[in-house]
């Protein structure tokens, strides 16, 4: 049995959509969530869906029942540190075979306390005696999401970083195949334990080009057509408010009902999880992502290392087709 934690945040979303496109292995995937509503379509499509709160060891102990390999997919609530220490605490309890920990690339900073909790979070993870993976995505693609009201609204990109500020995101395709090659034998079971190439492993997985936010306008007016696109840098104060106000917005607001309908409806088959913006985005995940941006202005950390193609052996999904596929979520109205 195979669980995966906060399937109602995107990333467990994400993960559980990708294994789950295997009919076969649907029957011993376990999801555990806080809001079972966001899970309803895994639960219509046989996997088992528990709703548990994270700091109950009881509820706990009943997720991990008979599970081999656990998937930490960190989320953005406000006491995840102390979740995480409560879940692998009962999975060792519980005798888990293997922890896959969804790490973050900023766990390596020093300097920003919501980064400094993944490298908390995966201080746990390593301090156990089952086998263990920590994956640490770069910035991922479908993020960009988030700024597509604002985009469509006022023809400009705002982020809190110079024009030449370089990074190298990765599709959120991208990271799931990797952790399917972890797991999966050949598309038709779990493996019984990690390779021993993989175990005890920290990979960084980023994409496969360096981009930065002047050739971020240019992907993006390729793809809506608009060719008076601009890029502003952006005060973090102001870029937060933007973000907190989106919870608030009508139109934001009418994308999320209807991409909530479609989720329900999904038959898992189509990668139709890369599409979406999922939810708006609490306080934790903002100020993740401006320490992010803040991290990599400061130290060029934001680097291409070559370890998602190199365990998938395929090559890296671009930007570019991100921006391609979603353009008219971002075309400017007129």
């Amino acid at each position: 049995m195979l669980l995966i934690s906060e399937a109602d945040q995107y990333m467990g979303y994400a993960v559980a959509s990708h294994l789950g496109r295997f009919p076969h292995l649907r029957s011993k995937i376990r999801l555990m969530c806080k809001n079972k509503k966001m899970c309803l379509n895994f639960e219509n499509k046989g996997m088992d869906v528990r709703a548990v709160d994270y700091t109950h060891p009881h509820h706990l102990s009943l997720a991990l029942r008979g599970v081999d390999h656990l998937i930490m997919a960190v989320g953005y609530d406000n006491n995840r540190v102390a979740m995480a220490k409560h879940l692998v605490q009962m999975a060792v309890q519980s005798g888990i075979q293997s922890i896959v920990l969804i790490s973050h690339v900023g766990a390596a900073s020093h300097l920003h306390d919501s980064l400094k909790q993944y490298a908390e979070i995966e201080k746990l993870v390593v301090e156990t005696e089952c086998q263990w993976t920590i994956l640490r995505p770069d910035w991922v693609n479908q993020n960009f999401h988030l700024w597509a009201p604002f985009i469509e609204k006022h023809r400009h990109l705002p982020l809190p970083v110079p024009d030449d500020t370089e990074m190298c995101p990765i599709d959120i395709t991208d990271i799931c195949k990797v952790i399917e090659q972890l797991l999966v034998v050949d598309g038709r079971e779990w493996r019984s334990e990690l390779d021993d190439l993989h175990d005890g492993q920290v990979y960084t997985l980023t994409g496969s080009q360096m981009t930065n936010p002047k050739s971020l306008v240019q992907m993006l007016s390729q793809a809506t057509g608009y060719a008076k696109m601009e890029y502003r840098w952006t005060r973090p104060m102001d870029l937060a408010y933007y973000l907190q106000e989106l919870k608030r917005d009508i139109w934001f607001d009418a994308r999320l009902k209807q991409e909530n309908a479609q989720i329900y409806r999904d038959d898992l088959d189509n990668f139709n999880y890369r599409s979406k913006a999922f939810a708006a985005p609490t306080n934790t995940q903002i100020q993740t992502m401006l320490d992010y941006f803040d991290w990599i202005q400061t130290t060029s950390s934001s680097i291409i290392i070559p370890h998602a193609p190199m365990i998938t052996s395929l090559p890296c999904r671009p930007l570019r087709k991100f921006f391609q596929e979603n353009a008219n979520t971002f075309k400017p109205r007129v």
